[in-house]
């Protein structure tokens, strides 16, 4: 039994979405005494065994769910209590999100005309639930018509699973396949409890073997025929990639996508979907599915594509291009630019949806798998920043293996992996990858290049020079002036996950997901970490930070019938921009990641294994000298030095405080505190009245954050606008 939305709240922060997949439940109807029950049955828990009593044991031991009960008459029962409860948690979510407080509303709900409808493989309710709620949060009312009175549709899917499941197949942790976990105590004392099975369409040869063959049954795809073009050729095009994977694991017309045939629902177990899905704010995209619990086997994929995120990609080709003169192919390809995007994001959400997991080390092997998340490929040339083609296309040799790992002839998956690892195919996930205190090397979000540091350093010039030459001739037409100050987010932040990139070669180690082998893990090198030190400090550095006078001059108030949104930098000085505020932003993003506490307890213990490699007490002290102890200059970089000097004072006491530093990073960071103070106490004597006032007040901030966590010299930081998705 599966809820869903057939119609959504239309908010990316609260996350109802049209078409969302809710719970997804193995159940079944018994009959007891007068009444039929729905029990929902525990699938985390089993006893594999061939012995009865065995597998008895294991579901006596843990609890099921009763989620109905209806007493017969005249063979049947009444089934509308369960579908008034909700089960989609829509109350839940409202106040998880900060939403207001709201119950179901049993009066005004109820099934409309046409609700039930019965398909091949599953028989659904659609409900229309209305929740009344107290005190809706910002996002409510933002999408609603009434936010105190919320409408929404929730459907109801019984699903018959197939009669013989399918042979499951286990669970490699470098094939790049999301895992279905469960505990089985029917394994022998040999063998762990926890079991995986990776999860993947049933896809059968009609001639079994290594030999190419076509199938019994081809996986297809449906594209919500509601998209408009040209998003609709391109979403086509690029979930038809995977037809060359499966082409090249040996599978003959295994896999196509078509536009939904009219008339056909979306809920239809019959049809994977890829609907295109409207939202107040840009968010993200979604890769989902239902899968069998028995087995693994993907019985539906559905795939949720924001129709905000094209916009978004669209507005930075056009903040890139703002230089060039020739300005009708200026937009053309920032149109091609967008396009090229969705293509790869309809890739890549299929790709979930066929059982693969993330792989963020991909980019580090030439972009070799669209289940990455990329960052555009940008170059110079000369005084042009080039941005065609953007994106790669197609299918990735990361994306071919694992295809043919999952979906090819088992005995060949050890082959295959030797092969990947000849071919240098790295795989990294999400657990790895997203920490902002990581240190895998090669696992990033949004970044390009076997090498982070070069890329920083090249996208620095190519921001440069975007931020120089950037002007309103990059607006759409009738836009105001003013909306060039949401064009300028993403141009200023343009390194803002490359940062990131760089920041996890400091204290880094190589390591990968081994099974039956010995491996070990290694630390960076030191010329690698030195240089990767050096590239962030530039970063802060006020020359870098400060905008172009050209731009400052263009930056105008929002116009009459506009106001900010949270795309836009914040500001201290009213409706104008704020250019110290937009330093201090990227400063602390920039400091925040350089000085993250299990960056800083591996910086101790690397150096403590080989003292070749940077310490702590070295990272600080060359902090402390770009920043700290830089003399500050009279004039508008002088001013960005104050405040990056701020956000290092501040930075320096969230990790002086926080609870994952180590005591003894702790120790050495109070010492040198105290230190920096008697040196600003020293230089507030011999300075001009601001510089003066500035040394006092970070001298004070710091001896009294050192024993009170919650001072802090900016007391309200200024917010980073949002940067993915892109």
């Amino acid at each position: 039994m599966v809820t869903s939305l057939p119609q959504g709240l239309g908010s990316n922060d609260i996350g109802l979405d049209r078409g969302q997949l809710g719970s997804k439940r193995l159940v079944q109807f018994e009959q007891h005494n007068q009444h039929w029950v729905l029990r929902q049955l525990n699938t985390q828990y089993i006893a594999s065994s061939s012995n009865a009593q065995e597998q008895q044991a294991a579901v006596d031991a843990f609890a099921s769910a009763i989620l109905w009960r209806g007493k017969i008459d005249d063979g049947s029962a009444d089934l509308t209590p369960l579908l008034f409860e909700d089960l989609q948690r829509l109350t839940n979510r409202l106040n998880q999100t900060e939403q207001g407080q709201y119950r179901l509303d049993p009066n005004t709900s109820f099934i409309p005309q046409a609700g039930l409808k019965t398909f091949i493989d599953n028989a659904d309710v659609d409900v229309q639930l209305n929740l009344r709620g107290n005190h809706p949060g910002d996002q409510v009312w933002q999408v609603a018509a009434d936010p105190e009175r919320l409408a929404l549709k929730v459907r109801f899917s019984f699903i018959r699973l197939p009669k013989q499941p399918m042979t499951p197949v286990p669970y490699h942790p470098q094939s790049g396949y999301i895992a279905m976990q469960f505990s089985d105590y029917g394994q022998p004392l040999d063998r762990p409890i926890e079991r995986r099975w990776l999860v993947k369409h049933r896809l059968e040869k009609t001639q079994p073997g290594t030999a190419p063959s076509p199938v019994k049954k081809p996986i297809v795809y449906y594209l919500d025929n509601g998209v408009p073009e040209p998003m609709r050729s391109a979403l086509l095009e690029g979930a038809r990639w995977w037809a060359d994977a499966f082409e090249a694991a040996g599978f003959i017309d295994a896999y196509r996508v078509e536009l939904l045939p009219e008339g056909a629902d979306p809920q239809d177990m019959r049809y994977n979907m890829i609907q295109w899905v409207h939202r107040a704010t840009r968010g993200w995209s979604f890769g989902d599915a239902i899968v069998d619990p028995r087995s693994g086997e993907i019985l539906k994929g559905h795939v949720t594509l924001g129709s905000l995120r094209v916009r978004q990609d669209h507005l930075i080709a056009r903040g890139l291009t703002s230089g060039w003169q020739e300005r009708e192919q200026a937009f053309a390809q920032a149109e091609q630019f967008a396009l090229n995007r969705l293509k790869q994001l309809s890739a890549h959400e299929v790709g979930h949806t066929l059982g693969l997991a993330h792989n963020f080390a991909a980019s580090a092997i030439g972009n070799g798998s669209v289940m990455d998340y990329p960052h555009p490929q940008l170059t110079l040339n000369q005084e042009r920043i080039e941005i065609s083609p953007g994106y790669n296309t197609g299918m990735g040799d990361w994306d071919k293996f694992a295809i043919a790992f999952g979906y090819g002839d088992r005995d060949q998956q050890p082959q295959r992996l030797r092969d990947a690892n000849q071919q240098r195919l790295k795989f990294i996930s999400d657990a790895d990858a997203r920490p902002q205190g990581g240190s895998h090397p090669q696992a990033h979000l949004w970044d390009n290049g076997d090498s982070p540091t070069q890329e920083l350093n090249k996208l620095m010039q190519i921001r440069t020079l975007a931020l120089q030459t950037l002007s309103p001739s990059a607006l759409l037409d009738n836009e105001p002036q003013s909306q060039l100050n949401a064009m300028l987010v993403p141009i200023y932040l343009l390194t803002r996950y490359q940062l990131e990139a760089v920041s996890k070669l400091i204290a880094g180690q190589q390591y990968h997901y081994a099974i039956g082998e010995t491996s070990q893990s290694a630390w960076v090198s030191e010329q690698q970490q030195t240089e990767a030190l050096s590239a962030l400090l530039a970063q802060i550095d006020p020359e870098q930070l400060q905008l172009p006078e050209s731009v400052q001059k263009q930056l105008l108030p929002p116009a009459q019938g506009y106001r900010p949104t949270r795309e836009n930098f914040q500001s201290r000085l009213g409706l104008q921009q704020d250019p110290l505020g937009m330093a201090e932003v990227l400063s602390r993003h920039t400091l925040a990641l350089l000085m993250h506490p299990q960056r800083l307890n591996r910086l101790l213990e690397q150096h403590w294994q080989d003292d070749e490699l940077p310490g702590l007490e070295q990272v600080l002290e060359e902090i402390q000298e770009a920043t700290l102890l830089e003399s500050l200059d009279s004039d508008a970089r002088g001013a960005i030095a104050m405040r990056v000097n701020a956000v290092v004072a501040d930075q320096w006491l969230v990790s002086l405080h926080h609870q994952d530093t180590s005591p003894e990073a702790k120790a050495l960071l109070a010492s040198m505190l105290s230190e920096t103070v008697t040196s600003f106490e020293k230089r507030a004597r011999r300075s001009n009245r601001l510089h003066a006032a500035h040394y006092k007040l970070l001298a004070q901030r710091l001896t009294d954050g050192l024993t009170d966590p919650k001072v802090r010299v900016i007391d309200h930081p200024l917010k980073m606008p949002p940067g993915s998705p892109i």
